[in-house]
């Protein structure tokens, strides 16, 4: 039989490698600016590029124009949090193939204003 601190010490390595492990996976970072932010379904839309002109237009008609290729629904957000016009790095592991992508975030990043 092994020592107590032997199965501790093993305990605690088997623990570190889990942790690293789960941690080390490459996350798909999506920079964009929040076009709408859906209270009820607790999700934000954001669109990457998005012109200025078009945050005062319904997002269907902005997704329409076919203008910007690159839109994603972020789900599971407290949708509180973000205003309309802002900034953001959405940190995602997968997304599902339909135009905007469903995404549930890892981690959203507001990027910071220049003063």
């Amino acid at each position: 039989m092994l020592p107590k601190t032997t199965i501790s010490k093993w305990a605690l390595i088997f623990m570190f490698l889990l942790v690293v492990t789960a941690c080390s996976k490459d996350d798909t970072v999506f920079k964009g600016t929040v076009h709408t932010v859906d209270v009820d379904n607790k999700r934000i839309l954001v669109i990457a590029q998005l012109k200025e002109e078009d945050l005062s237009k319904n997002y269907k008609e902005v997704l329409e124009t076919n203008m910007y290729s690159q839109a994603i629904w972020v789900n599971e957000v407290s949708s509180s949090k973000y205003k309309k016009g802002e900034e953001i790095e959405v940190f995602y592991q997968t997304s599902d193939d339909s135009f905007p992508a469903q995404v549930t975030a890892n981690k959203i990043v507001k990027s910071k204003i220049e003063q």
